[in-house]
């Protein structure tokens, strides 16, 4: 998978087990996304055992057979969700529909792990709280910007360290390359992507909770346009958004799909500051292969950089 393809790349990981072989079990289902291939590779990563994949399109199943060998085809998502060695459902797919896929995992007894954004609308959501409550599963979500971003993952460790004191202001830029010939025609379909600011925005949102220990905020102003696409009149190509929270911090981020077409990326990256210190944390780096550099330093400014070359696009 090329770097540019940002329905499909994935960054390649360090096997680091957490549980024994067969230990905990998953299955995949609905591969609409290529994020799949990332969260997949994780789960592996991690030690966890791949037992069933499903899909309706053959030629997805196949390009996953080929990624993942040792994995068995379910002639049904049935087949799958009644799986009894199955622990988790791990889908990726089409935005609007990973609520419902969700339930079904989670009624059928599996814990559930999708790809980002999880809902598309405040009904999914309430109504995703409601199995929760009612199975005890869990439904769990990849923002894979942070989670498979080692300059993402050390910004962490350092807020959790204490170095940058307390975090009271984050921005974030996430720029973004169309790809538009790669992108499959529900991507540009609003009422199954959810909009700019549903799609790639809510990685950031995810990040400036994590990082400033934040679990909820009030948007004080948002706004999505598009600028420059009338071929693809549901597409937002813009989007920014500032929010509060109630303890105080803030946040701002922009999003946009203008990255250039000849760049992998530009001008992604995101700003923490904090009462001693800043990180900021650059994904500029023109990465044609799945290696991941980190770099961060201590500068006498008192500013902390962590540098990632492997990043993941939306």
């Amino acid at each position: 998978m090329k770097v540019s393809d940002g329905m499909n790349y994935a960054p390649k990981g360090k096997a680091q087990p957490v549980v024994k072989p067969g230990e905990f079990v998953f299955s995949a289902a609905h591969l609409d996304h290529g994020h799949i291939y990332g969260m997949t590779s994780g789960l592996l990563d991690a030690g966890a055992t791949l037992k069933y994949v499903y899909d309706p399109d053959p030629k997805k199943v196949e390009a996953f057979v080929k990624a993942y060998p040792q994995v068995k085809v379910a002639r049904s998502e049935e087949e799958l969700l009644n799986d009894k060695e199955t622990n988790m459902v791990c889908g990726a797919a089409i935005t609007n529909e990973r609520c419902a896929l969700g339930l079904r995992a989670m009624q059928a007894g599996k814990d559930y792990f999708t790809d980002k954004a999880p809902f598309t609308t405040l009904e999914q959501l309430d109504s995703a709280k409601k199995m929760v409550a009612q199975t005890g599963k869990k439904y769990m979500v990849y923002y894979g910007e942070r989670l498979h971003v080692e300059g993402a993952v050390l910004a962490g460790n350092l807020i959790e360290q204490g170095a940058i004191g307390k975090v009271i202001h984050v921005e974030g830029f996430g720029p973004h390359r169309l790809g538009a010939a790669g992108r499959p025609q529900w991507f540009f379909e609003k009422e199954k992507y959810g909009g700019i600011l549903c799609d790639i925005g809510s990685h950031q949102i995810e990040q400036y909770l994590f990082y400033a220990g934040e679990e909820d905020g009030t948007v004080s102003r948002s706004r999505i346009a598009n600028y420059a696409h009338p071929q693809y009149p549901e597409l937002d190509d813009f989007g920014d958004c500032a929010i509060n929270s109630a303890n105080g911090t803030t946040f701002y981020f922009r999003v946009d799909w203008f990255t250039p077409d000849g760049l992998r990326r530009w001008g992604d990256g995101r700003t923490i500051i904090g009462t001693k210190r800043d990180i900021e944390i650059r994904k500029d780096g023109e990465g044609t292969l799945a290696r991941s550099a980190t770099a961060a330093t201590m500068c006498s400014s008192s500013t902390t950089k962590a540098n990632s070359t492997s990043t993941r696009p939306g």
